[in-house]
């Protein structure tokens, strides 16, 4: 008669090429197609619940087309405070808290130039179609 041992070995070492087997993969579906282009929209002030309350009023080309074909979030919480609009975005696209991508607020101080600089500024731009030399943010 077989003892207990040899029939526990027997099953390990007939259970392992299994396993093995089972856990190889085709490497081509562990690489996720890399997408051509992502365009994220943030409303700023809306609340998740107003795509339901107005639903009604969007057209099928617009709020809807996002909800149904694009990713909409909802009810989305932060685990951080406050809630400013630079460290929104900056965490939204980098999947990052404030701590960590280092957009604390939406405006800061420049120690060398001795002032502070809005989130978004940037005087190397203009505003497209302006008279005037305003909007330098991108």
């Amino acid at each position: 008669m077989i003892s207990l041992k040899k029939l526990h070995l027997v099953f390990i070492l007939g259970l392992v090429p299994a396993i093995v087997f089972c856990q190889q993969k085709n490497k081509s579906n562990l690489t996720p197609a890399v997408p051509r282009l992502v365009v994220g929209i943030v409303v700023d002030q809306m609340r998740y619940d107003y795509i339901y309350r107005y639903w009604d009023k969007y057209s099928d080309n617009g709020f809807k087309r996002l909800v149904n074909q694009g990713f909409f979030c909802r009810n989305t919480h932060y685990n951080y405070v406050p809630t400013y609009t630079g460290p929104g975005h900056a965490s939204i696209y980098t999947g990052a808290t404030p701590a960590v991508h280092g957009i604390i607020a939406n405006d800061w101080y420049r120690k060398n130039e001795k002032d502070t600089m809005y989130c978004v500024a940037d005087a190397s731009v203009s505003t497209v179609g302006a008279e005037n030399n305003s909007g330098k943010m991108s």
